[in-house]
């Protein structure tokens, strides 16, 4: 199903430029689509200092990425992912990731569009490599990451880079960032969400990522069978 994000209740994402992250810029270009694909607020990012609550970063700090180790942050934008007057729709529940899950040291927010890069055999016999990108979304279920309806207001926000990077959060957990280019660009309101790319690693199409995740939840049976 395609996933688009036109609740009430969600705020759009707002670009902020210059030294600071500063005030939002009411006239900027609403970006629904990048609502559930950004970090919850208290998502610690690693630095070359060491870990970091997301919603502290400012624009030129170091961030340190997976493949191309400290990066400049260059954008940064902001929003509310649900702050409505009636119950969260499902699809815009955050991920509760238990520490250790997906390489986290400690318990992870996800939000459900952002993608993670992921170690998986049927993507190493598809694509030639094990690493995939995958949106969080199709993991619930898996080494106990569930839903969870959001009791407060979840603040959203995207650091962006000159290029597409894979981040670490709350450990190791490794999380996509988009760059400032594409995610600044015009995105009409109710725009589909693509699981972006990064180069060097396959973003498979819906169908595939969903066989990539069964194979996941095979492989986590048999070890839980094996372990037993």
């Amino acid at each position: 199903m395609d996933f688009r994000i036109n609740f009430e209740g969600c705020e759009p994402v707002f670009p902020q430029w210059g030294p600071t992250t500063g005030t939002p810029d009411r006239k900027a270009k609403p970006m629904m689509a990048s609502l559930a694909s950004g970090f919850a607020a208290g998502t610690e990012i690693a630095t070359p200092d060491g870990p970091r609550p997301v919603e502290t970063l400012t624009v030129g700090d170091p961030v340190l990425t997976f493949d191309n180790g400290p990066q400049p942050v260059r954008a940064i934008q902001r929003g509310v992912l649900w702050r409505g007057e009636v119950p969260c729709p499902l699809p815009l529940w955050p991920l509760e990731v238990p520490a250790g899950a997906l390489g986290n040291a400690t318990p992870l927010t996800l939000l459900p569009e952002q993608s993670i890069l992921i170690e998986s055999d049927v993507a190493e016999m598809l694509y030639g490599s094990p690493f995939v990108l995958m949106p969080a979304r199709l993991m619930v279920g898996l080494m106990g990451i569930a839903r969870r309806a959001p009791t407060d207001v979840v603040e959203v926000v995207m650091p962006l880079f000159d290029e597409p990077q894979i981040a670490f959060a709350n450990g190791s957990a490794l999380v996509f960032c988009r760059a400032e280019a594409e995610a600044c660009s015009a995105m009409p309101d109710d725009a589909d969400l693509d699981v972006p790319t990064v180069a060097g690693y396959s973003a498979p199409e819906p169908r595939i990522a969903r066989v990539v995740a069964q194979a996941l939840r095979i492989t986590q049976t048999d070890d839980a069978v094996h372990a037993a």
